[in-house]
C-alpha cells in the first residue's frame, strides 16, 4: 500500500497509471467544482464562488499539460531516451492528493471565514489589534497544514515519476526540477491571468 500512495509508477505501467489519472482528475474536478474551489497554477488553490465544472476541469487539464512539458523538456535535456508520455502519467498522479484540499470548503466554510479574516484586517483602526475566533484560526491553522502536507506529497509524487522516467540520480536533479516546477508555476499564473 505505502508503494501505492509514495511510488506507484514503480508498481504500474503508464497505461493503468493515465486512465486511472484521467478517471481522477474528471470526477475530482467536479467536486472541486461543487466546493467551489479553483486550481489557477501549478501549486495552487483558491476557493471562489460561483465555480463550474467547466473552470475546474480547465484548471487541472492546464496545470496537468504545463507539468507535463515542462518536465519533459528538463527529461529531454537529461536523458534524451526520455518518452513524454512518463511525465504526462506522472503528472496526472501526482495531482490526486491536491484534489482532496476542496473537501475542507464543505458549505463554502473556508472562503467564508477566509472572507470574514481579510474584512477583520481591513476594518482594524490604526494600531489596534484584530480579535479573532479560536475556533475559527484553529480552523484555518488546520487547513494551512494539511495543504502543505498534501502539497508536499504531490511534489513528492511528481519527482518519483520523474526519477522513474529519467533515471535521475543526486542533488543536482532535484535542484533542476524545484527550478522546473517553479518555472510552470509563473507559466500557468501567466496563462490564468490572460486567460480570466
Amino acid at each position: 500500500m505505502k508503494k501505492i500512495l509514495f511510488n506507484p509508477f514503480e508498481q504500474f505501467s503508464e497505461r493503468p497509471l493515465i486512465l486511472f489519472g484521467i478517471a481522477a482528475t474528471i470526477v475530482l474536478s467536479m467536486t472541486g467544482a461543487f466546493f467551489n474551489a479553483r486550481f489557477d497554477g501549478v501549486l495552487d488553490l483558491h476557493f471562489s464562488m460561483p465555480t463550474f465544472f467547466s473552470n475546474t476541469l480547465t484548471d487541472n487539464a492546464i496545470n496537468i499539460a504545463l507539468l507535463s512539458l515542462t518536465l519533459f523538456a528538463l527529461g529531454k535535456i537529461r536523458n534524451n531516451k526520455t518518452r513524454f508520455i512518463d511525465f504526462f502519467s506522472a503528472s496526472l498522479i501526482a495531482r490526486i492528493p491536491y484534489y482532496f484540499l476542496p473537501f475542507f470548503n464543505w458549505n463554502n466554510y473556508i472562503y467564508n471565514e477566509t472572507e470574514k479574516l481579510i474584512q477583520q484586517f481591513l476594518t482594524v483602526q490604526p494600531g489596534a489589534i484584530p480579535e479573532f475566533d479560536t475556533i475559527q484560526m484553529g480552523i484555518l491553522a488546520l487547513f494551512a497544514i494539511v495543504s502543505l502536507v498534501f502539497l508536499a506529497w504531490f511534489i513528492y509524487l511528481l519527482y518519483q515519476g520523474y526519477k522513474v522516467a529519467t533515471n535521475a540520480k543526486g542533488a543536482v536533479e532535484v535542484v533542476l526540477f524545484g527550478v522546473t516546477i517553479i518555472v510552470a508555476e509563473v507559466l500557468s499564473k501567466i496563462i490564468f491571468y490572460l486567460i480570466n
